[in-house]
């Protein structure tokens, strides 16, 4: 690992995330929803929760402890949390709870479909946002793609799609700066950067399991959700052999 790559994902913290909230509220950004026509200056924060539900509970704490609000979006085909496990789902819940808005984070990879065309999207769209809201209790009005780059999501750029408000819209697209957190490095532009150029309209993307309690290379952060998640597993099957006076065989 070179001294770059460390500098890259250095300040991928908790500090640093709450850094750049409150540099955006120095900057007097109303923090907005996407079905929401503002005239003034705003920011549009966005979590695609690709790996840990934990960690974006963490990061909506924060959130709400400043006094801001973001969009939480969240897939019903990770594969690295499970919105039916009761804890997954009270995490949910919990971000709802905190204030933010939880929308629809669409994977085309979850079907068989080398190419979208307007009806079948819309009615997976629809599907899946029926799935998400019986899941999770609430209602569901937006929608952002899951690795839109893999298939020709991008194709469709609505600026609403079946019913929901499309985070890849034309308008976001065309009138906002943009700047993006994948795969644990500043794609384009460092954020603070673009929220110190003080553009009147901003669409900022993280995702949670970047922003660790201490920096850490981006591909340890993801083991750090896949075995703390298989660690809870264990733990849970322990617990249960123990309440249930089982004997728990080793060998």
């Amino acid at each position: 690992m070179t001294r770059s790559d460390q500098t890259s994902f250095a300040e991928f913290t908790e500090n640093g995330f709450l850094r750049l909230l409150r540099a955006l509220k120095t900057a007097n950004y109303r923090f907005a929803r996407y079905h929401e026509s503002i005239v003034e200056r705003h920011v549009l924060w966005r979590h695609d929760v690709d790996f840990s539900m934990h960690r974006a509970t963490r990061l909506a704490a924060i959130e709400a402890e400043e006094g801001v609000v973001a969009t939480y979006f969240i897939n019903p085909h990770s594969a690295f949390y499970n919105l039916l496990e009761p804890e997954i789902s009270r995490l949910a819940a919990r971000i709802r709870e905190l204030g933010h808005e939880i929308g629809l984070h669409f994977d085309a990879g979850a079907y068989s479909v080398p190419i979208w065309k307007q009806p079948e999207l819309e009615h997976a769209l629809a599907r899946e946002r029926t799935l998400l809201e019986n899941m999770l209790g609430f209602r569901i009005d937006c929608v952002s793609w899951h690795n839109p780059d893999l298939s020709n999501l991008l194709d469709f750029d609505a600026d609403e799609i079946a019913g929901l408000a499309n985070a890849y819209g034309a308008r976001v697209r065309r009138d906002y700066a943009y700047c993006s957190d994948s795969n644990g490095y500043w794609r384009f532009r460092p954020m603070a950067e673009v929220i110190a150029d003080g553009q009147p309209r901003l669409h900022l993307l993280t995702h949670p399991a970047w922003w660790t309690p201490e920096p850490m290379a981006p591909t340890a952060r993801v083991d750090r959700a896949i075995l703390g998640r298989a660690r809870a597993v264990r733990r849970d099957y322990d617990m249960l052999l123990a309440a249930g006076g089982r004997r728990n065989v080793s060998q």
